[in-house]
């Protein structure tokens, strides 16, 4: 019996030496969120700002800056690589195209990690703009390899 329970650890240890050969690769994930940086122009009036997703349907998103940066963001709704961010009437809190004041172009949301729209100084609808990374956390999440 002893023979055979070291036969059995000893292939079990095996195993665990050839899976742990293997490597992983762990990423970690962040939330799917965009931000804004409106120009001088956008912020004027009290506007508040939303974004309207496209392309596998439609969803509109309100955008909040809660820590008075002056950066707005907002999570984009899974199945969505296009936006439109809107400059909103603030007299309502319901985001339509009735309560639009101004907009970007079409975008697509980019693949690259680049995260943030700044709306281009002077601008006003589908004016110039620029995509941009902001960073969420101290260092930048990177792929690692994990043998175990």
């Amino acid at each position: 019996m002893k023979r055979g329970m070291n036969k059995f650890f000893s292939i079990l240890l095996v195993l665990c030496m050839l899976i742990s050969m293997i490597p992983m690769a762990v990423s970690a994930a962040t939330p799917a969120t965009l931000y804004l940086k409106p120009n001088s122009n956008w912020l004027s009036d009290g506007a508040r700002f939303a974004a309207y997703f496209f392309g596998n349907g439609e969803s509109w998103a309100s955008m909040t800056d809660a820590d008075g940066d002056g950066v707005y963001e907002c999570a984009v709704p899974s199945g969505f690589n296009s936006v439109i961010f809107c400059r909103m009437n603030p007299g309502s809190s319901t985001n339509n195209w009735n309560n639009k004041w101004n907009q970007t172009s079409d975008l697509t949301i980019p693949s690259n990690g680049n995260n943030c729209y700044t709306v281009a100084a002077g601008t006003w609808d589908a004016g110039g703009g620029s995509w941009s990374k902001i960073s969420t956390t101290p260092s930048e999440p990177v792929a690692v390899d994990y043998y175990l």
